[in-house]
């Protein structure tokens, strides 16, 4: 039962961050997903490096690395949101968003991995 607590909140909180940011920064291009997504990325690189390297509590992997990095990264936001680009026929918008955000996101996982490693 703390398992799921720990998940739900951490989940809880990471998806009222995603929703502020997709409400503040998303205009005519998706921008707050996108920044989500590769911050997203980043912070569970750095969390997978501490918890390899530093021995992370299984507690604080699962409130953080499950629960809010789960809840805050949107990819299925983003799937959503390319479709859309491209039923309205932005096609060009469409595949520079898909580019940055998964190259970005490889990217960022790799950085905070790295700076921790």
């Amino acid at each position: 039962m703390k398992t799921v607590i720990l998940v739900a909140l951490g989940g809880a909180a990471g998806s009222l961050l995603r929703y502020g940011c997709q409400r503040l920064f998303n205009q005519t291009f998706p921008a707050g997903t996108l920044a989500v997504n590769l911050a997203g990325c980043f912070l569970i690189g750095i969390l997978w490096a501490l918890a390899v390297q530093k021995n992370m509590a299984k507690d604080m992997q699962l409130l953080l690395m499950t629960g809010f990095c789960g809840g805050f990264t949107t990819f299925s936001a983003f799937s959503q949101e390319s479709l859309q680009l491209a039923s309205s026929g932005r096609w060009l918008t469409m595949a520079l968003y898909i580019v940055c955000s998964v190259a970005g996101g490889l990217l960022a996982t790799a950085a905070g991995y790295k700076l921790i490693n």
